[in-house]
């Protein structure tokens, strides 16, 4: 099902959108601007474009011990679902659901949903090659050790999970150039690999935007994840 859906694409159509909206109001303040929070919710918006369902904050699949309670519960940037509308069937709440129903001596029904190996699961990272540091805009510093760090734990804990077997780890990248882009993702999956994380294929696209303080380039870059099982 997810073969068919290129998610470079989508989320780089759905931040050209906004960032050519940005351009026509002549904004000072472009994309690279926000904050990831910010773009999570631009990114969940281009994929309401597609046929899917689209969730964010979902809690992953499996549980530790440790992962008993909700607050405590690690939970995935955005989930697509194969159907609008349709949530992620979760142990947790189908077993409050089951006690609930036992307590008040109802015949539980089960949940309704997609069961977790059919959905898509997908973590975000922003990271840019000139960003703001306390509202003064300039080289980032931690650029290279942000970008590299980002796909590796993504891939990984994406992998780990024993119920995902869909999962991609997505990258916004803002920086001067394609060339840029493009040399230093490569050198991003590549210490994954080194590393590692079950990384499967890389995909890449870019877009022009705005430069306002070094950013010339957007690319959408998205990790495919292999299982490590």
């Amino acid at each position: 099902m997810w073969n068919g859906l290129d998610i470079a694409r989508v989320v780089l159509d759905g931040l050209a959108r906004e960032e050519g909206a940005l351009r026509l109001e002549q904004a000072v303040s472009g994309l690279d601007s926000l904050s990831e929070v910010r773009l999570h919710q631009s990114i969940a918006r281009a994929f309401e474009a597609t046929e899917f369902g689209v969730l964010r904050e979902v809690p992953f699949p499996s549980l530790t011990p440790e992962q008993k309670r909700d607050p405590q519960r690690q939970r995935c940037d955005v989930v697509l679902t194969p159907e609008r509308g349709q949530r992620v069937k979760d142990a947790i709440r189908s077993k409050r659901a089951t006690k609930k129903a036992e307590a008040l001596l109802f015949a539980s029904e089960e949940e309704v949903g997609a069961e977790p190996e059919e959905c898509l699961w997908i973590e975000v990272k922003c990271v840019g090659q000139f960003t703001y540091t306390h509202g003064v805009p300039g080289p980032n510093r931690a650029y290279t050790s942000e970008l590299t760090g980002a796909v590796r734990r993504d891939v990984v804990k994406l992998a780990g999970d024993s119920l995902i077997a869909n999962g991609a780890s997505v990258v916004v990248l803002f920086s001067e150039s394609r060339a840029v882009a493009e040399h230093d993702l490569g050198v991003a999956a590549n210490r994954a690999l080194d590393r590692g994380a079950p990384l499967k294929s890389v995909r890449i696209e870019h877009a022009e935007m705005v430069d306002r303080i070094g950013n010339r380039v957007m690319t959408a870059a998205v990790f495919e994840v292999g299982r490590s099982d």
